[in-house]
């Protein structure tokens, strides 16, 4: 995740039904502490929230059958 330059062009790739799953891992990113892993999750979170919208984000939190 780290070598990611494009972030537009790499969710031009992501079929949408997956938008939720990388969500889960960006938080998952955001939980390790590390400063350059989470300013990087947070530079896809921000591209991924102005794609998938926020039910991205809720869906997410809400799901606690799938936990990566």
């Amino acid at each position: 995740m780290m070598a990611i330059k494009d972030v537009d062009g790499m969710f031009s790739t992501l079929d949408p039904e997956y938008y939720d799953i990388l969500m889960k891992y960006l938080y998952r990113g955001l939980a390790t502490g590390d400063r350059p892993t989470c300013d990087q999750c947070l530079r896809i979170h921000e591209k991924l929230t102005e794609r998938a919208g926020l039910g991205c984000i809720l869906r997410c939190l809400a799901d606690t059958l799938n936990t990566v």
